[in-house]
C-alpha cells in the first residue's frame, strides 16, 4: 500500500504546485485600476477618468496602459495611455484619457448612461510596468463598479 501512495502523493503535489505557479503575476499583486467617471463633451469627445490604487509598500512606474470599458454590459470603447504614470507606495493616482467609442451601440449605451447619470462598469486594463532600464512586466487587471456619466 505504501508503494502505491508515494507515487500518488508525488503526482498530486506536482499538479498543485505547477498549477499555482503558472499564471500568477507577483509584480502587480494588489494593484487595482478603477474608473471614476466618464464625461461626454459638446464637441463629441469622451473622456475617461481612472485611477491606479497601489496598496503595496513599493512604488510602480506604469509605462503605458490600455482599458477596455463596458457600461451596463455593452462595450463602449477603449482608452490608450502611453504617458508614464508614477504610482507611489500606498497611494492612488488619478488620470484622464480619451475614450475611443466602439460604434453606434456604444453611442446608444453612452447616451443612456448620460440620461441616467450613472452606470455600472466593467473594465479590463492592460498595464505595462517598468521595472528597471528596459525591463518591463505586463499585467491584466479587471474591475467592476459604478461611476458617474455626464455630458458637458
Amino acid at each position: 500500500m505504501k508503494k502505491f501512495l508515494a507515487p500518488l502523493f508525488l503526482a498530486a503535489w506536482f499538479a498543485v504546485f505547477s498549477s499555482g505557479c503558472g499564471s500568477s503575476n507577483t509584480t502587480t499583486v494588489g494593484l487595482q485600476v478603477e474608473l471614476t467617471g466618464i464625461a461626454r463633451a459638446s464637441d463629441g469627445t469622451t473622456s475617461l477618468s481612472w485611477r491606479v490604487v497601489n496598496p503595496n509598500i513599493v512604488p510602480y512606474l506604469v509605462a503605458q496602459s490600455s482599458h477596455k470599458v463596458q457600461l451596463n454590459g455593452v462595450v463602449v470603447g477603449t482608452a490608450n495611455d502611453k504617458e508614464p504614470l508614477a504610482v507611489p507606495a500606498q497611494s492612488r493616482v488619478d488620470r484622464t484619457s480619451l475614450l475611443i467609442l466602439a460604434g453606434t451601440s456604444a453611442e446608444h449605451a453612452l447616451a443612456s448612461a448620460v440620461a441616467a447619470g450613472t452606470a455600472s462598469y466593467q473594465v479590463e486594463s492592460s498595464i505595462l510596468i517598468r521595472l528597471y532600464g528596459d525591463t518591463t512586466d505586463k499585467s491584466t487587471l479587471k474591475a467592476t463598479g459604478t461611476l458617474p456619466v455626464t455630458a458637458k
